[in-house]
């Protein structure tokens, strides 16, 4: 009997690990981002945002407070000159999320207008906060760029194939 609960525990404690939040994948993310285009406005956007649900300083405030915290963060990144319009729309897009999430809060979460209950937005919102980051993510590189430096790159590998002897490609 001791084997099978040590098993049944193992079991509970690998599913407890497997459980994590997504935030330390999309921070590393952010991190390379930001080192790649210099500029440190996205990252700090996210560490701050992560910041209001995680640190214990902000537990004063509701959870629609710290969503329309998020929307200000956010919206300051709108106003950053440095990024291109596609940048800012996923932004907006941001936003609108964020308000979206701060109304929902509001209204239908704990101590809300009309009381406790779990909407659609409120069963999804991690994944809806996960596809809206990855949106900002995509938008921040010029794929076009992207593809045309890995043909030249495969070309330089061809040509260097024609000109050697014992060089081949397969």
């Amino acid at each position: 009997m001791d084997l099978f609960s040590w098993v049944l525990q193992a079991a509970e404690s690998a599913l407890v690990v497997r459980e994590r939040s997504s935030n330390t994948e999309l921070f590393l993310i952010y991190v390379l981002v930001s080192f790649f285009i210099k500029r440190p406005q996205l990252l700090a956007a996210f560490f701050m945002s992560c910041l209001l649900f995680e640190s214990s300083f902000f537990d004063v405030f509701s959870e629609c407070h710290l969503y329309l915290m998020t929307f200000i963060i956010y919206s300051y990144v709108i106003t950053c000159n440095q990024f291109n319009n596609k940048t800012k729309s996923a932004c907006v897009i941001m936003c609108i999320l964020c308000a979206l999430f701060a109304y929902d809060a509001a209204f239908y979460g704990v101590n809300g207008y009309y009381g406790a209950t779990e909407t659609v937005i409120y069963n999804n919102i991690e994944r809806l906060s996960v596809c809206c980051h990855i949106l900002v993510i995509a938008s921040v590189f010029n794929r076009r760029a992207i593809i045309n430096n890995i043909r030249a790159f495969c070309g330089v590998i061809v040509r260097m194939s024609y000109r050697t002897v014992n060089f081949t490609v397969l």
